[in-house]
Protein backbone atom coordinates (compact mmCIF):
# COMPACT_ATOMS: atom_id res chain seq x y z
CA UNK A 1 0.00 0.00 0.00
CA UNK A 2 1.27 3.33 -0.91
CA UNK A 3 0.50 7.16 -0.63
CA UNK A 4 0.88 10.65 -1.15
CA UNK A 5 1.51 12.60 2.28
CA UNK A 6 0.83 15.69 0.78
CA UNK A 7 -2.95 14.01 0.70
CA UNK A 8 -2.78 11.85 3.63
CA UNK A 9 -0.31 12.25 6.71
CA UNK A 10 2.28 10.25 7.93
CA UNK A 11 0.60 10.81 11.45
CA UNK A 12 -3.07 9.63 9.94
CA UNK A 13 -1.65 6.91 7.98
CA UNK A 14 0.56 5.38 11.07
CA UNK A 15 -2.58 5.98 13.52
CA UNK A 16 -4.79 4.45 10.97
CA UNK A 17 -2.05 1.05 10.74
CA UNK A 18 -2.06 0.96 14.60
CA UNK A 19 -5.81 0.70 15.28
CA UNK A 20 -6.67 -1.96 12.87
CA UNK A 21 -3.68 -4.16 14.16
CA UNK A 22 -1.33 -4.34 11.34
CA UNK A 23 2.22 -5.45 11.49
CA UNK A 24 5.48 -4.00 8.79
CA UNK A 25 7.24 -1.25 7.90
CA UNK A 26 6.43 2.15 6.69
CA UNK A 27 8.74 2.81 4.35
CA UNK A 28 8.87 7.08 3.86
CA UNK A 29 10.48 9.30 1.31
CA UNK A 30 9.62 12.87 1.63
CA UNK A 31 11.74 16.35 1.24
CA UNK A 32 14.95 15.03 0.59
CA UNK A 33 15.29 12.34 3.46
CA UNK A 34 14.01 8.82 3.93
CA UNK A 35 12.77 6.88 7.21
CA UNK A 36 11.25 3.75 8.26
CA UNK A 37 8.45 3.09 10.96
CA UNK A 38 7.93 -0.07 12.39
CA UNK A 39 4.84 -1.75 13.43
CA UNK A 40 4.28 -5.00 15.92
CA UNK A 41 0.24 -5.77 16.43
CA UNK A 42 -0.80 -2.72 16.34
CA UNK A 43 2.14 -0.24 18.05
CA UNK A 44 4.83 1.56 17.20
CA UNK A 45 8.18 -0.15 17.77
CA UNK A 46 10.99 1.74 15.93
CA UNK A 47 11.44 4.79 14.05
CA UNK A 48 14.48 6.06 12.32
CA UNK A 49 14.87 9.52 9.78
CA UNK A 50 18.95 9.89 8.70
CA UNK A 51 20.21 10.32 11.82
CA UNK A 52 17.67 10.29 13.90
CA UNK A 53 16.15 7.35 16.12
CA UNK A 54 12.90 6.64 18.48
CA UNK A 55 10.49 9.44 18.65
CA UNK A 56 12.92 12.07 17.24
CA UNK A 57 12.79 10.68 13.89
CA UNK A 58 8.98 9.92 14.22
CA UNK A 59 7.81 13.46 15.23
CA UNK A 60 9.98 14.16 12.32
CA UNK A 61 8.37 12.20 9.66
CA UNK A 62 5.04 12.51 10.90
CA UNK A 63 5.54 16.34 10.32
CA UNK A 64 6.65 16.07 6.52
CA UNK A 65 4.42 17.90 4.09
CA UNK A 66 5.28 16.21 1.03
CA UNK A 67 6.27 13.18 -0.22
CA UNK A 68 5.42 9.32 -0.32
CA UNK A 69 5.07 6.66 2.14
CA UNK A 70 4.48 3.06 1.08
CA UNK A 71 3.47 -0.22 3.86
CA UNK A 72 4.75 -3.53 3.48
CA UNK A 73 3.44 -6.28 6.09
CA UNK A 74 7.03 -7.49 6.60
CA UNK A 75 8.89 -7.61 10.00
CA UNK A 76 12.72 -7.04 9.70
CA UNK A 77 14.21 -7.44 13.44
CA UNK A 78 15.10 -3.66 14.71
CA UNK A 79 15.69 -2.66 18.38
CA UNK A 80 13.04 -1.48 19.94
CA UNK A 81 13.40 2.28 20.56
CA UNK A 82 9.61 3.29 21.12
CA UNK A 83 8.51 2.24 24.22
CA UNK A 84 5.17 4.26 24.96
CA UNK A 85 1.94 2.65 24.52
CA UNK A 86 -0.32 3.61 21.33
CA UNK A 87 -2.69 6.27 23.31
CA UNK A 88 0.44 8.15 24.82
CA UNK A 89 1.88 8.13 21.18
CA UNK A 90 -1.19 9.25 19.17
CA UNK A 91 -1.74 12.39 21.55
CA UNK A 92 2.18 13.47 21.50
CA UNK A 93 1.85 13.11 17.34
CA UNK A 94 -1.69 15.04 17.31
CA UNK A 95 0.06 17.63 19.75
CA UNK A 96 2.97 17.66 17.25
CA UNK A 97 0.87 18.30 14.21
CA UNK A 98 -1.63 20.50 15.51
CA UNK A 99 1.42 22.84 16.55
CA UNK A 100 3.28 22.78 13.10
CA UNK A 101 0.20 23.33 11.50
CA UNK A 102 -0.42 26.60 13.85
CA UNK A 103 3.04 27.73 13.12
CA UNK A 104 3.00 27.55 9.33
CA UNK A 105 0.10 29.42 9.20
CA UNK A 106 1.85 32.08 10.93
CA UNK A 107 4.99 31.83 8.98
CA UNK A 108 6.19 32.65 5.32
CA UNK A 109 5.13 29.84 2.45
CA UNK A 110 7.65 26.91 1.62
CA UNK A 111 8.83 28.39 -1.56
CA UNK A 112 9.07 32.15 -0.65
CA UNK A 113 12.86 33.36 0.17
CA UNK A 114 13.61 34.20 2.86
CA UNK A 115 15.98 37.21 4.26
CA UNK A 116 17.24 37.91 8.23
CA UNK A 117 17.71 41.78 8.43
CA UNK A 118 20.97 42.90 10.56
CA UNK A 119 19.45 41.35 13.77
CA UNK A 120 21.98 43.35 16.13
CA UNK A 121 23.98 41.66 18.98
CA UNK A 122 24.01 37.83 18.48
CA UNK A 123 25.33 36.88 21.75
CA UNK A 124 21.85 37.91 23.48
CA UNK A 125 19.90 34.99 21.58
CA UNK A 126 20.91 31.11 22.11
CA UNK A 127 22.73 28.60 19.99
CA UNK A 128 19.63 27.81 18.04
CA UNK A 129 18.82 30.70 17.29
CA UNK A 130 22.11 32.35 15.81
CA UNK A 131 22.18 29.06 13.73
CA UNK A 132 18.62 29.44 12.25
CA UNK A 133 19.69 33.30 11.84
CA UNK A 134 23.07 32.57 9.88
CA UNK A 135 20.87 30.68 7.73
CA UNK A 136 19.12 33.14 6.68
CA UNK A 137 21.42 35.70 6.29
CA UNK A 138 21.71 34.89 2.65
CA UNK A 139 17.80 34.39 0.93
CA UNK A 140 16.69 30.69 1.16
CA UNK A 141 13.44 29.23 1.33
CA UNK A 142 11.55 28.42 3.89
CA UNK A 143 11.68 24.84 2.41
CA UNK A 144 15.67 24.94 2.27
CA UNK A 145 15.70 26.38 5.62
CA UNK A 146 13.64 23.05 7.59
CA UNK A 147 15.66 20.57 5.23
CA UNK A 148 19.62 22.56 6.43
CA UNK A 149 18.40 23.43 10.50
CA UNK A 150 20.55 21.07 12.23
CA UNK A 151 17.10 21.30 14.40
CA UNK A 152 13.82 19.11 14.33
CA UNK A 153 11.30 21.31 12.09
CA UNK A 154 9.23 22.12 14.74
CA UNK A 155 11.89 24.35 17.13
CA UNK A 156 12.56 25.39 13.04
CA UNK A 157 9.62 26.57 12.53
CA UNK A 158 9.22 28.30 16.08
CA UNK A 159 12.14 30.49 15.35
CA UNK A 160 10.96 31.43 12.25
CA UNK A 161 7.66 32.20 13.02
CA UNK A 162 8.60 34.73 15.59
CA UNK A 163 11.21 36.10 13.54
CA UNK A 164 9.03 36.74 10.87
CA UNK A 165 6.26 37.89 12.71
CA UNK A 166 8.66 40.86 14.57
CA UNK A 167 9.96 41.40 11.01
CA UNK A 168 13.52 40.30 11.51
CA UNK A 169 12.88 38.09 8.81
CA UNK A 170 11.47 39.23 5.71
CA UNK A 171 10.12 37.73 2.08
CA UNK A 172 12.20 38.83 -0.61
CA UNK A 173 11.06 36.21 -3.48
CA UNK A 174 9.84 33.18 -4.27
CA UNK A 175 12.18 30.09 -4.79
CA UNK A 176 12.74 28.99 -8.73
CA UNK A 177 14.25 25.53 -7.78
CA UNK A 178 11.79 22.43 -6.85
CA UNK A 179 12.23 19.67 -5.45
CA UNK A 180 12.04 16.00 -6.79
CA UNK A 181 8.73 15.49 -5.00
CA UNK A 182 6.91 18.37 -7.13
CA UNK A 183 8.20 18.01 -10.22
CA UNK A 184 7.42 14.61 -11.04
CA UNK A 185 4.03 13.90 -12.70
CA UNK A 186 1.46 14.09 -10.26
CA UNK A 187 -0.92 11.37 -9.31
CA UNK A 188 -4.42 11.96 -8.99
CA UNK A 189 -5.09 8.92 -6.15
CA UNK A 190 -4.23 9.47 -2.36
CA UNK A 191 -3.64 6.10 -1.64
CA UNK A 192 -3.02 2.66 -3.55
CA UNK A 193 -3.00 -0.72 -2.32
CA UNK A 194 -2.55 -4.12 -3.55
CA UNK A 195 -5.23 -6.37 -2.47
CA UNK A 196 -2.93 -9.17 -1.51
CA UNK A 197 -1.14 -7.38 1.19
CA UNK A 198 -3.74 -5.35 2.41
CA UNK A 199 -7.59 -6.24 2.08
CA UNK A 200 -10.07 -3.99 0.48
CA UNK A 201 -11.99 -4.05 4.04
CA UNK A 202 -8.83 -2.94 5.41
CA UNK A 203 -8.16 -0.05 3.40
CA UNK A 204 -12.17 1.22 4.32
CA UNK A 205 -11.23 0.88 7.62
CA UNK A 206 -8.47 3.28 6.60
CA UNK A 207 -10.20 5.52 5.15
CA UNK A 208 -13.13 5.87 7.60
CA UNK A 209 -10.62 6.24 10.16
CA UNK A 210 -8.73 8.97 8.42
CA UNK A 211 -11.72 10.81 8.04
CA UNK A 212 -11.25 10.92 4.02
CA UNK A 213 -14.12 11.15 1.27
CA UNK A 214 -14.17 10.23 -1.79
CA UNK A 215 -13.93 7.53 -4.49
CA UNK A 216 -12.13 3.87 -3.89
CA UNK A 217 -11.93 1.65 -7.58
CA UNK A 218 -11.05 -1.91 -7.62
CA UNK A 219 -10.05 -4.29 -9.76
CA UNK A 220 -9.34 -7.70 -10.06
CA UNK A 221 -8.69 -9.59 -13.92
CA UNK A 222 -11.99 -8.26 -15.56
CA UNK A 223 -13.91 -7.34 -12.76
CA UNK A 224 -13.87 -3.98 -11.34
CA UNK A 225 -15.60 -2.31 -8.26
CA UNK A 226 -16.89 0.84 -7.16
CA UNK A 227 -17.05 2.70 -3.78
CA UNK A 228 -17.69 6.28 -2.34
CA UNK A 229 -16.79 6.84 1.46
CA UNK A 230 -19.20 10.14 3.02
CA UNK A 231 -18.78 11.62 6.26
CA UNK A 232 -17.52 8.07 7.79
CA UNK A 233 -19.62 6.05 5.61
CA UNK A 234 -20.08 3.59 2.72
CA UNK A 235 -22.49 5.89 0.68
CA UNK A 236 -22.63 4.02 -2.76
CA UNK A 237 -21.37 0.61 -4.18
CA UNK A 238 -21.44 -1.22 -6.85
CA UNK A 239 -19.82 -4.36 -8.78
CA UNK A 240 -20.49 -5.65 -12.10
CA UNK A 241 -24.24 -5.80 -12.09
CA UNK A 242 -24.29 -5.76 -8.39
CA UNK A 243 -25.27 -2.50 -6.25
CA UNK A 244 -25.18 -1.62 -2.94
CA UNK A 245 -24.65 -3.51 0.13
CA UNK A 246 -24.43 -6.64 -1.88
CA UNK A 247 -21.41 -4.86 -3.60
CA UNK A 248 -19.95 -3.92 -0.76
CA UNK A 249 -20.09 -7.52 0.69
CA UNK A 250 -18.65 -9.24 -2.88
CA UNK A 251 -16.16 -6.57 -2.84
CA UNK A 252 -14.86 -7.48 0.82
CA UNK A 253 -14.85 -11.19 -0.05
CA UNK A 254 -11.98 -9.86 -3.17
CA UNK A 255 -8.10 -11.92 -1.96
CA UNK A 256 -6.61 -10.43 -4.57
CA UNK A 257 -6.51 -7.06 -7.22
CA UNK A 258 -5.75 -3.29 -6.82
CA UNK A 259 -7.10 -0.31 -5.58
CA UNK A 260 -7.19 2.94 -5.81
CA UNK A 261 -8.47 6.07 -4.05
CA UNK A 262 -9.03 9.75 -5.18
CA UNK A 263 -10.34 12.22 -1.97
CA UNK A 264 -13.00 14.64 -2.17
CA UNK A 265 -15.60 12.85 -4.67
CA UNK A 266 -19.13 12.33 -4.66
CA UNK A 267 -21.14 9.74 -5.90
CA UNK A 268 -24.51 10.87 -8.73
CA UNK A 269 -26.34 8.49 -6.38
CA UNK A 270 -26.32 6.80 -2.81
CA UNK A 271 -27.49 3.67 -2.37
CA UNK A 272 -26.70 2.41 1.24
CA UNK A 273 -28.09 3.59 4.35
CA UNK A 274 -26.71 1.51 6.43
CA UNK A 275 -23.95 2.50 8.89
CA UNK A 276 -20.68 1.33 8.59
CA UNK A 277 -20.73 -0.38 11.94
CA UNK A 278 -23.38 -2.25 10.70
CA UNK A 279 -21.70 -3.13 7.33
CA UNK A 280 -18.35 -4.47 8.88
CA UNK A 281 -19.91 -6.99 11.74
CA UNK A 282 -22.03 -8.33 8.58
CA UNK A 283 -19.43 -8.60 6.63
CA UNK A 284 -17.63 -10.40 9.30
CA UNK A 285 -20.00 -12.68 8.98
CA UNK A 286 -20.17 -13.08 5.23
CA UNK A 287 -16.43 -13.50 5.42
CA UNK A 288 -16.36 -16.54 7.31
CA UNK A 289 -19.72 -18.63 5.85
CA UNK A 290 -17.84 -17.42 2.06
CA UNK A 291 -14.57 -19.28 3.32
CA UNK A 292 -16.71 -22.04 4.73
CA UNK A 293 -18.23 -22.80 1.24
CA UNK A 294 -14.85 -22.11 -0.79
CA UNK A 295 -13.54 -25.49 1.45
CA UNK A 296 -15.72 -27.59 -1.12
CA UNK A 297 -13.80 -26.09 -3.92
CA UNK A 298 -9.59 -25.85 -4.59
CA UNK A 299 -9.87 -22.51 -5.95
CA UNK A 300 -12.04 -19.59 -7.41
CA UNK A 301 -10.32 -20.50 -10.80
CA UNK A 302 -11.37 -24.50 -10.77
CA UNK A 303 -13.39 -25.48 -13.66
CA UNK A 304 -16.50 -26.40 -13.01
CA UNK A 305 -19.05 -27.89 -15.47
CA UNK A 306 -22.99 -29.42 -14.93
CA UNK A 307 -21.98 -33.54 -14.90
CA UNK A 308 -26.16 -34.51 -14.45
CA UNK A 309 -29.28 -33.03 -14.92
CA UNK A 310 -31.08 -35.21 -12.94
CA UNK A 311 -33.41 -33.80 -10.23
CA UNK A 312 -33.38 -30.79 -12.33
CA UNK A 313 -37.05 -30.54 -12.07
CA UNK A 314 -36.73 -30.04 -8.10
CA UNK A 315 -34.05 -27.66 -7.89
CA UNK A 316 -35.03 -23.91 -6.99
CA UNK A 317 -35.17 -21.95 -9.19
CA UNK A 318 -31.75 -19.81 -7.47
CA UNK A 319 -30.56 -23.19 -8.30
CA UNK A 320 -31.65 -23.41 -12.00
CA UNK A 321 -30.10 -20.20 -12.49
CA UNK A 322 -26.93 -20.84 -11.07
CA UNK A 323 -26.70 -24.61 -13.01
CA UNK A 324 -27.61 -22.55 -15.85
CA UNK A 325 -24.40 -20.10 -15.44
CA UNK A 326 -22.55 -22.77 -14.64
CA UNK A 327 -23.20 -24.65 -18.27
CA UNK A 328 -22.28 -21.05 -19.90
CA UNK A 329 -19.12 -20.38 -17.88
CA UNK A 330 -16.04 -22.30 -16.93
CA UNK A 331 -14.78 -21.22 -14.37
CA UNK A 332 -16.54 -20.84 -10.55
CA UNK A 333 -14.66 -17.31 -10.42
CA UNK A 334 -16.61 -16.90 -13.99
CA UNK A 335 -20.02 -17.90 -12.19
CA UNK A 336 -19.91 -15.39 -9.35
CA UNK A 337 -19.02 -12.64 -12.05
CA UNK A 338 -22.10 -13.48 -13.71
CA UNK A 339 -24.51 -14.28 -10.80
CA UNK A 340 -26.93 -12.11 -9.69
CA UNK A 341 -26.57 -13.36 -6.69
CA UNK A 342 -23.97 -12.01 -3.44
CA UNK A 343 -20.78 -14.47 -3.60
CA UNK A 344 -21.48 -16.13 -0.44
CA UNK A 345 -25.54 -17.01 -2.10
CA UNK A 346 -23.69 -17.92 -5.58
CA UNK A 347 -21.21 -20.34 -3.40
CA UNK A 348 -23.57 -21.59 -1.57
CA UNK A 349 -25.94 -22.75 -3.82
CA UNK A 350 -23.00 -23.87 -6.16
CA UNK A 351 -21.81 -25.59 -3.25
CA UNK A 352 -25.37 -27.30 -2.73
CA UNK A 353 -25.72 -28.42 -6.85
CA UNK A 354 -22.25 -30.24 -6.65
CA UNK A 355 -22.98 -32.25 -3.24
CA UNK A 356 -25.97 -33.08 -5.13
CA UNK A 357 -23.65 -34.29 -7.95
CA UNK A 358 -24.92 -32.14 -10.51
CA UNK A 359 -21.99 -29.72 -11.16
CA UNK A 360 -18.56 -30.96 -11.12
CA UNK A 361 -15.02 -29.74 -10.94
CA UNK A 362 -14.04 -30.99 -14.58
CA UNK A 363 -10.09 -29.71 -15.43
CA UNK A 364 -8.24 -28.32 -12.88
CA UNK A 365 -7.79 -25.12 -11.98
CA UNK A 366 -7.32 -22.31 -14.76
CA UNK A 367 -3.47 -20.54 -15.19
CA UNK A 368 -2.14 -24.37 -13.98
CA UNK A 369 -0.45 -26.45 -16.21
CA UNK A 370 -2.67 -29.20 -17.39
CA UNK A 371 -1.16 -32.96 -16.83
CA UNK A 372 -1.22 -35.57 -19.57
CA UNK A 373 -1.50 -38.56 -16.97
CA UNK A 374 -1.65 -41.19 -20.27
CA UNK A 375 1.97 -39.52 -21.30
CA UNK A 376 2.87 -39.60 -17.26
CA UNK A 377 2.43 -43.00 -16.73
CA UNK A 378 3.57 -44.08 -20.64
CA UNK A 379 7.03 -42.20 -19.42
CA UNK A 380 7.82 -43.41 -16.25
CA UNK A 381 6.76 -47.64 -18.09
CA UNK A 382 9.68 -46.50 -20.35
CA UNK A 383 11.74 -45.26 -17.00
CA UNK A 384 10.94 -48.72 -15.58
CA UNK A 385 11.88 -51.01 -18.50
Amino acid sequence: MKGDIAKIGVADIVKALCLIGKSGRLKIKAEGTEGAIYLKSGNVIYAEEDELRGEDALYSLALKSSGSFQYEPVMTLVDRNIHIGSETLFIGLSSQVDRYHYLLSRSPGFDDRLLAKDPGDMEKYDEKTRQILRLVSKPLSLRDVLRRSPYDRLRTLEIISKFYLNRTIKVVGKSSVLVKEEVEEANPSSLEANLKVVSIGEVVQILVLIHRNGHLTAVWDDREGDVYIEQGNITYAAVEQLEGLGAVYRLLTWKDGYCQFFADLSPEKRNIQKNIESIFVEGIDILAKFNKFMDEFPSLNAYVDVISVTGQETISGKEAKILKIVNENETLNDVIKHSPYSDVETLELAAKLYSQRMIGLSKGVRGQKEVDYDKEAEDLLKDLL
